[in-house]
């Protein structure tokens, strides 16, 4: 019998399991809110993730709040993930990969990462500088829409996304870090298996843009 989600790790677990592996220092500034710093394949990471501050039914009852939109009002949850570059030819702009549906060719009826999706940059020139076979590959297989931000010395992240309210691993399903690119497994390794594929996947980027 499959695990409630509840009974996966918190937040602060979860990320004391991935710094464990990555070998990077953690930070638990709240049961909702962590960073997490250090060298991964000889780049500098900063993983920031905050979410909004529970609210329990308590909160509803006092303030004779208990309607189905305020039970399920979606959690805001705030991921940054950095991954330093030395990026010498100094390009800096913006590699995107996203679902376009305003194009003739996506189904809305078909559930699969690449239809309609499009990988781009701007400046388009930055494309040749940034991506290889491989990770045009990967950008076109994942099921998240998202923009890197690519600046003088590092390649961000920055997105923010929700989840619905009243689960300790809402950050599971709100956080693309933890958004592993396949079958997810298990607890407790359904979440900490997402975070070293998308620095990987970063750390790929910024070899690419070293060259």
């Amino acid at each position: 019998m499959g695990r409630k989600n509840d009974d996966g790790p918190t937040i602060g677990q979860a990320w004391n399991m991935v710094g464990d592996r990555l070998g990077l220092s953690v930070d638990e500034r709240s049961e909702r809110s962590i960073s997490a710093t250090g060298t991964v394949r000889g780049r500098p990471i900063t993983v920031e993730i905050d979410g909004d501050p529970a609210r329990s039914e308590g909160w509803r009852h006092l303030f004779g709040v208990n309607t189905i939109s305020s039970r399920n009002r979606r959690e805001k949850w705030h991921t940054v993930l950095s991954v330093g570059c030395a990026n010498p030819s100094g390009v800096t702009g913006v590699l995107e990969s996203a679902v376009d549906v305003r194009d003739p060719a996506w189904n809305p009826r078909e559930y699969n990462p690449r239809n309609g999706r499009k990988v781009t940059t701007d400046p388009p020139a930055l494309a040749d500088r940034i991506l290889t076979p491989e990770t045009h590959e990967t950008l076109m297989s994942i099921s998240d829409d998202l923009k890197i931000q690519v600046q003088s010395s590092a390649l961000v992240i920055d997105d923010e996304s929700t989840a619905l309210p009243g689960s300790q691993t809402g950050y599971v399903a709100a956080s693309f870090l933890h958004h592993y690119q396949g079958a997810p497994p298990p607890w407790p390794d359904r979440a900490v298996i997402g975070p070293p594929w998308w620095i990987d996947l970063l750390c790929d980027l910024a070899d690419a843009l070293d060259r």
